[in-house]
Order: C-alpha cells, then structure tokens, then sequence
C-alpha cells in the first residue's frame, strides 16, 4: 500500500498481515524428525557447550555451578567440578579449559557468550535455525544440496526440534547433532 507523507513523498507501509506468515508457510511442509534423541539431559543454568576435538562424543558443559563432561555416546557425566568461572573459562576468546579426560585441552565454546558449532559436517549436511515465532527457534536438518528455507529444494529436510536454543551444531566429526537451552542437552546420532 502507497500513501504519500506530509511533504507528497510516496511511501510504502508496511503492512505485517501480507509478511509475517511467509516463513511459516515455507517452513509448514518439512517434516518431525522421527530420529529418536540418543541423550537427553537436565543442565540447570547452562551457559556454553564445547565439543572436544580429541575425542568428538564428548562434550564440555559450563553452567553456573562449573563445569561437567558429557559421554554423548553413554550419557554419563564423566568429569564435574564446581568452580563458577576462573582463569579457565574465557568469554572473550570464546575459550575454555578442559578437565577430566578434556585437561591439557582448549575447547571453542559456544553459547550465550557467542561462539558457534559446525552448522554443516563432512557429509555434506547442514543444520538450519529458524525463527519465525522469535525467540522460539526451529532447528532443521537438511541432506546435501537441500535448505528448508529455498522452496524447490527443500525435499527431505526434517525439522529436529523447536525451542528457545542458547547453541546447536554438530560435532566436529559431524557424527553428533546437540541442542543446548539453558536448562537441558538433546543430542541425535547421525543416521545413515
């Protein structure tokens, strides 16, 4: 719709009826992902997450209460401690120290400080956020060559889960998918 101003410039308006459900209708054919979650795990106060790249199913957990180690294979914590932030941990670099089987080990974190995991893996899969009922996300993963967000390519993404997401990615050998909130880990096996 055109209207002119005060001063006879023509302006659009922009009108949220005719706009804000196109995302939502490009996004309303992808279909659940019937992959079962192979781990999911309550983490009160979680701030960032880490993927180790020595040893790619465990995962560096920082909460308020310290950190933890998660077997993403098992689902055990298999390291914890309670110191809340110290020379270790640097929001900054986006880098943390490791502990356990993780000591000697700088990781990359990601998480409210900012950072980001592997969006895409070795495979040629990728991993989509989408926003269209912001704050609340929608995580999809798309098979090579595909994007749930390009209509005539869209065949055979699947949507993961929907939620209001702190970080999501992939591992760095792109054999695990994690969804981290501020209060728990979703983490899939890659199928195929």
């Amino acid at each position: 719709m055109k209207v002119r101003s005060e001063r006879g410039v023509q302006m659009s308006i922009w009108q949220p009826k005719s706009h804000e459900n196109s995302l939502k209708l490009l996004l309303r054919d992808i279909p659940d992902c019937n992959w079962a979650p192979c781990i999911e795990v309550a983490i009160g106060g979680l701030t960032e997450v880490a993927f180790s790249r020595n040893y790619n199913h465990l995962l560096l957990i920082i909460s308020s209460s310290g950190r933890g180690v998660l077997d993403c294979l098992s689902g055990k914590i298999i390291a914890r401690d309670y110191e809340e932030y110290g020379s270790w941990y640097d929001s900054v670099s986006l880098t943390c120290a490791g502990i356990g089987p993780l000591s000697g080990e700088t990781l990359s974190i990601s998480g409210q400080c900012g950072g980001g995991l592997p969006m895409y893996n070795r495979y040629g899969e990728t991993l989509e956020r989408v926003s269209p009922e912001w704050p609340l996300e929608v995580l999809i993963w798309c098979p090579p060559g595909k994007s749930a967000l390009i209509d005539p390519h869209k065949e055979g993404c699947l949507r993961l889960a929907n939620d209001y997401f702190c970080c999501v990615g992939f591992s760095w050998d792109g054999e695990l998918i994690i969804a981290a909130t501020s209060s728990d880990i979703t983490v899939w096996k890659r199928q195929g």
